[in-house]
């Protein structure tokens, strides 16, 4: 919502800015009866000064909440001040209230007598009407930009689900790859604690052949060896 500068003078709400931002003072209570002092025996009694506790009521520390609450308040009072009107009515009633040190019934009506000088236009209906409007016209603006974060929070929400989404798609592809590839180390580790047994067959065959190689070579030496001990015994 566009909005025309208001008055010339600057800072028409500063008094009230003023209240929001002002540190705390510290305040303290009515000083508490002292205890009875029993006085000392000596052999010439002295006169004792009782000595009066004062107690310091606590400083309020300030917290990053109440701090952020009071620079949003000022950028409400910025903006409130863009939509001030020409003339006195509300504003300025409430900030001359405001100058005075606090906002209650005193300072208002003070304010407003005052004012009443300068423009006997003023009057009580016209203080109702215009701040019942400016707040109005506050909460409008307010709507609309509350309405604007509304949807970029929707947008962040989206963009959350979509990317859970997504990496809930990539995590599930990744498990069922772990599982097949679990089950493909399974199986090699099967095939090769098994693998001794399929080659044993063969290395038995080979083994039997090497040893009836062998002892068919013994055998056809030893009948060359008797054929040639025959000869060399019966042939001249």
């Amino acid at each position: 919502m566009d909005t025309k500068p208001g008055k010339t003078s600057f800072g028409i709400l500063r008094n009230i800015r003023r209240l929001i931002f002002e540190d705390e003072h510290v305040e303290t209570t009515g000083t508490p009866e002292p205890a009875p002092v029993t006085p000392v025996k000596k052999p010439e009694p002295v006169a004792v000064t009782p000595v009066v506790p004062v107690y310091v009521q606590p400083v309020h520390t300030e917290t990053a909440q109440d701090t952020d609450l009071k620079e949003m308040k000022g950028k409400v009072l910025d903006l409130l001040e863009k939509l001030n009107e020409d003339g006195i009515d509300f504003f300025e009633v409430w900030n001359a209230a405001a100058d005075m040190g606090t906002i209650d019934a005193t300072s208002i009506k003070a304010a407003f007598t005052s004012l009443k000088y300068v423009d006997k236009s003023l009057t009580k209906e016209k203080l109702l009407k215009t701040g019942r409007n400016y707040a109005a016209r506050i909460q409008e603006v307010i709507a609309q930009d509350v309405a604007q974060k509304e949807n970029q929070k929707q947008g962040i929400q989206n963009n959350l689900v979509r990317e859970k989404q997504s990496l809930e798609k990539e995590i599930q592809d990744l498990k069922t790859k772990i599982a097949d590839l679990q089950q493909q180390l399974s199986a090699k580790e099967q095939s090769y604690k098994t693998l001794d047994g399929s080659y044993d067959s063969q290395l038995t065959d080979i083994d039997q052949k090497i040893r009836t190689g062998k002892a068919a070579v013994t055998e056809v030496v030893g009948d060359i060896e008797k054929a040639l001990s025959i000869i060399e015994q019966n042939i001249n």
